[in-house]
């Protein structure tokens, strides 16, 4: 069994909102968890995506210790789930990812969801977030394979300048399996550092590089085959971006 267990419940608020708590117990405890380790610079990384992988959200819940409890309120559309990845780290536990469905109605669901259907078609290897291009080495990639794969983000086709570290990385990129809902967390590291940082599902937690800069690499885990998203997150000129990528690992 596992030592941490998880409940969450969420509640509609209005036609376009919803706030979700959640709480952690050590297996087989009536008490919840009240002490929790910072990593990234939060107690708690909440993912929420929508069902379609159209919507994503990376967000740091409020903590209240008395109670136990995380609670962070977030925007739905109408007639579509949402998936909800909560990624923190259990003082004496070490990292837990639960996963959490939330309703067309903004209801929690216990049942195991069936992804809608998307197409494997990789993205093109650049696109757009911003006044920016976010390139990747490849949006097709070998399965079950560790690899290293390069990001370099560009503004007015030249390497961007005005870079900063994001939550202590130079860049964060969330990977979802669109078929099983897998769920990798990726820390990038300015090109030839030694030691990119990486969370996963599995409990893996390396340190960031405390720099940023337009050229990047990650390591990447052995991704299953499959049709991956992809999100990379980076702090530019004092404003956070979002560069959404489809991969494929085959």
């Amino acid at each position: 069994r596992p030592s941490v267990v998880a409940y969450a419940k969420s509640a509609p608020v209005g036609n376009t909102g919803a706030t979700l708590t959640i709480r952690q117990f050590e297996s087989g405890g009536q008490k919840p968890i009240r002490h929790y380790d910072v990593d990234m610079e939060m107690l708690m990384h909440l993912i929420v995506v929508r069902d379609d992988f159209a919507e994503f959200a990376h967000l740091h819940p409020v903590f209240a210790a008395a109670a136990g409890t995380f609670e962070q309120s977030f925007s739905r559309s109408a007639g579509h789930r949402y998936y909800a990845f909560a990624d923190s780290t259990p003082r004496g536990f070490g990292q837990q990812v639960f996963r959490f469905t939330i309703g067309s109605d903004g209801a929690t669901t216990e049942a195991q969801p069936t992804p809608v259907p998307f197409a494997a078609t990789p993205s093109p290897a650049t696109v757009a977030a911003g006044p920016y291009r976010v390139a990747l080495s490849s949006t097709t990639v070998p399965a079950v394979r560790a690899q290293i794969a390069k990001v370099t983000i560009y503004e007015n086709g030249r390497p961007a300048r005005e870079l900063a570290t994001y939550l202590g990385a130079a860049a964060h990129a969330v990977f979802i399996n669109t078929a099983t809902l897998g769920y990798v967390h990726v820390h990038p590291a300015i090109a030839g550092a030694s030691a990119p940082a990486m969370a996963m599902a599995t409990g893996t937690d390396m340190h960031a590089s405390g720099a940023a800069g337009p050229r990047m690499q990650m390591e990447l885990p052995p991704l299953p085959a499959g049709t991956y998203k992809l999100w990379i997150e980076f702090e530019a000129a004092g404003r956070l971006y979002t560069a959404p990528f489809t991969m494929l690992a085959r």
